[in-house]
């Protein structure tokens, strides 16, 4: 199937529904197109696919479309969209699905700054078993040139009232288990 777009002509990849439907043990045939998912997402108007549009281009087919969304990565995985579904689609596990995808075909998401996030994010993740918000913020900022000195007055603002931490708090059990799942991802990639 071929569906034009705004700017381009877009390929539907056959099979591409079914994979992301067993990937993330989601019914995507089922969604109706109800929106309750988009009503109901606090990130959505970061996003440039709205949830129900992301539901509906993995139902086409339209894996380049669903894959280069920002919406995939902007999930915050809150499980709103998931209470609110009368189908009982997790969008979240949807997106992580869509995400894991484009980790093992080494896609990169629109936004170089989701990128540097999430890769300091697991990071932090892998070293103290928590995020240690100091150490992501900074990584996340030195990654990525444009935004380096974005929100600097607002990192002192939180050290200035105690919000943020200088030194991380370590919890060698957890660092140990998500040790453990980066190393059998990068395993299974």
């Amino acid at each position: 199937m071929r569906i034009v777009g705004e700017d381009k002509p877009l390929e539907a990849t056959e099979g591409f529904c079914d994979a992301i439907a067993q990937a993330s043990g989601q019914e995507i045939e089922a969604c109706y197109q109800c929106g309750k998912c988009t009503a109901g997402c606090p990130m959505a108007r970061a996003m440039d696919l709205m949830p129900n549009q992301v539901i509906r281009a993995v139902q086409l087919g339209l894996k380049d479309l669903a894959l280069d969304a920002n919406a995939i990565w902007y999930c915050a995985g809150c499980e709103t969209c998931a209470s609110r579904c009368p189908r009982d689609i997790d969008m979240a596990r949807v997106n992580k699905a869509l995400a894991r995808v484009c980790v093992r075909e080494h896609r990169r998401p629109k936004d170089p700054g989701v990128a540097a996030f999430h890769r300091a994010f697991m990071e932090s993740m892998g070293r103290w078993g928590r995020a240690h918000e100091v150490e992501v913020m900074s990584l996340t900022k030195l990654r990525n040139s444009a935004q380096r000195f974005r929100d600097i007055l607002l990192g002192g603002m939180l050290f200035g009232k105690g919000r943020l931490g200088l030194l991380p708090h370590w919890v060698e059990r957890s660092a140990r288990k998500v040790r453990a799942i980066l190393k059998r991802d990068a395993e299974a990639a």
